[in-house]
């Protein structure tokens, strides 16, 4: 179900927020501030990927508005 999550507790190293957090910590990543040039940038990069997921019908059409939803809470969680 698309509002259900499998837990991944230390599965993964969210990206740092800005520039100056990135090179403090030594991640050679880039920053969210360095990816997108801030949330609607992100949603329309996120809405896209999940269109396409749709339309090659990895996602189910119905379930599409609760994937967005979720992405709206990711860029939430990580940028507070």
């Amino acid at each position: 179900a698309p509002d259900q999550r499998v837990a991944f507790e230390l599965s993964y190293v969210p990206f740092v927020k800005t520039a100056a957090e990135r090179e403090k910590s030594g991640d050679p990543r880039k920053s969210i501030a360095e990816r997108y040039a801030g949330h609607d940038d992100y949603m329309a990069r996120f809405t896209k990927a999940t269109d396409e997921l749709v339309k090659q019908r990895w996602i189910l059409p119905e379930d599409r508005e609760a994937v967005i939803q979720r992405g709206e809470q990711e860029w939430t969680e990580a940028t507070k």
